[in-house]
């Protein structure tokens, strides 16, 4: 009795791990399908123009919080 279990819970296990497996790669195909492609000047507009700003305030934001706090 206490093999089978064992046996069992191994089956569920190998089970699990397939089907996120299976799941995050049909996930990944799935929206590499449907969004469009950016191109590359596309993405380098999007990381200067847009992204270093937010991280600069994010810095900007955190240090303050820091050295208020002190």
């Amino acid at each position: 009795m206490n093999k089978a279990v064992g046996i069992l819970e191994m089956t569920m296990g190998i089970f699990i791990t397939l089907t996120k497996a299976y799941l995050f790669i049909f996930i990944s195909i799935t929206i590499r399908w449907t969004l469009p492609r950016m191109r590359m000047d596309q993405l380098l507009n999007l990381g200067w123009k847009f992204l270093l700003p937010i991280s600069l305030g994010n810095l900007l934001l955190t240090t303050s919080s820091q050295l208020v706090s002190l």
